[in-house]
């Protein structure tokens, strides 16, 4: 006895079997034809299950860009407009950060705001918004790296372009600044 399981042409499922309807699948048993929809529908929702955890790879991914930004952040070199900073100006500065709030403390003088990164962008973007103190209201484009405790940050200070690469140049306002986390 020969079975025929219909399948609607318009349904996805009709649309990506109809290669197969017309090389003869109507003669196929009602078993063989139930098994090759049960295989087409589970390899339907495997490609969906696995889009899913791609799209949650790339979430958590840029989850973690701020996550591994945590910490309390100490420069070891600094440099703005190609002019390497003396020892002495990276002194008492100190970059906390704790999620999408960051705090620079420069002997007295307090800087707060948020700080926000596109872990998929290349290189990672950050963006900064100043919220207290000297960059209040001023939005700062850079770009960033994380490599187990040394933090890499590229601001553009004049706030109209992002940085592409980790270095400065003359007759920029660029600022590159390395950092290392403190230990406790």
């Amino acid at each position: 006895m020969t079975h025929v399981i219909e399948i609607a042409p318009k349904t996805f499922l009709g649309k990506l079997m109809q290669p197969l309807i017309r090389l003869g699948l109507r003669s196929q048993t009602r078993a063989a034809a139930t098994n090759l929809k049960q295989l087409l529908e589970a390899a339907v929702v495997v490609t969906i299950i696995a889009s899913g955890i791609v799209a949650g790879v790339s979430v958590l991914a840029a989850d973690e860009g701020n996550a591994l930004l945590d910490g309390i952040w100490l420069p070891v070199a600094m440099e703005f407009a190609g002019q390497p900073f003396p020892e002495e100006a990276r002194r008492g500065i100190v970059l906390e950060i704790a999620g999408e709030s960051y705090t620079v403390t420069v002997g007295k003088e307090v800087d707060k705001g948020t700080v926000k990164v596109d872990a998929a962008a290349t290189p990672a973007a950050i963006d900064i918004v100043g919220v207290v103190g000297p960059n209040k209201g001023k939005t700062i484009l850079g770009i960033v790296e994380v490599e187990k405790d040394t933090l890499r940050v590229c601001y553009d200070f004049s706030g109209k372009d992002r940085p592409t690469e980790f270095k400065t140049a003359e007759g920029t306002q660029h600022f590159l600044v390395t950092y290392e986390r403190k230990q406790p």
